[in-house]
């Protein structure tokens, strides 16, 4: 509160160009502009079914990935070089290509979005599991269990940690894909809309799609932290 009023009494003094910063009144009254109109509503909605979408299938691909990849040296001989390609590669120098590939909008940001996220999820995933002691997965076979048992009850409750850690390394980074992506070609989107107010220098607007980016990500994160929580006893 008492940096908001610093910076309010900053811009009525004239210490602070209003027109280059805004103030927190005005940054208010776009927010409620923005909401009556429903615009804020509709981006918000778009970057969170796109934040869902790309880095859901960046879990649920990254995850089973990363458990081959560490179980088995072939596979992950095979598939490392594309994975640290992926990983070394400037995902945004790829955006032309997916934009070519997938026109724009929706697909594309999607897609940037699972790309600059699964390569974490994986990378951790298959750290985990190469730390998963070798004795149990064979204690597991020498009891008749499957390599499903084995899976299910020996690496997934050991590499946890390194799994969750992936997780939120991913989550940063999926968000980082949906404002870009709908930064460079969306026509919706709270990127999108922070682009569109800002190429206008409508310097209030612009700050209220920045800040719900940061509410989405914080509101992310621990919910994230609530199921690391969970799933801590699982392991334990």
């Amino acid at each position: 509160m008492l940096f908001l009023g610093g910076w309010e009494l900053g811009a009525r003094v004239g210490l602070i160009n209003p027109l280059i910063v805004s103030t927190p009144l005005r940054i208010a009254d776009a927010a409620q502009a923005q909401l009556r109109s429903g615009a804020l509503v509709g981006d918000l909605a778009t970057s969170l079914v796109e934040l869902s979408i790309g880095f859901g299938l960046a879990v649920v691909v990254g995850i089973p990935l990363g458990i081959l990849m560490g179980l088995s040296r072939r596979v992950e001989y095979w598939l490392d070089p594309f994975l640290w390609f992926l990983y070394s590669a400037p995902m945004v120098a790829l955006y032309p290509l997916l934009v070519v590939w997938l026109g724009f909008g929706f697909a594309t940001v999607v897609a940037i979005t699972f790309l600059l996220t699964v390569v974490s999820i994986v990378v951790n995933t298959i750290a985990g599991v190469h730390a998963v002691d070798r004795s149990l997965m064979r204690a597991v076979r020498a009891f008749g269990g499957t390599q499903r048992d084995v899976v299910l009850k020996v690496v997934l409750p050991a590499s946890v940690p390194l799994v969750l850690a992936g997780l939120r390394i991913g989550l940063g980074r999926a968000l980082i894909g949906v404002v870009l992506g709908e930064m460079f070609g969306a026509n919706a989107g709270l990127g999108f809309r922070t682009t569109v107010y800002a190429a206008r220098l409508r310097t209030a607007d612009t700050f209220v799609p920045l800040i719900a980016i940061v509410v989405v990500g914080v509101v992310a994160t621990q919910a994230l932290k609530l199921l690391e929580d969970r799933l801590q006893s699982w392991k334990g």
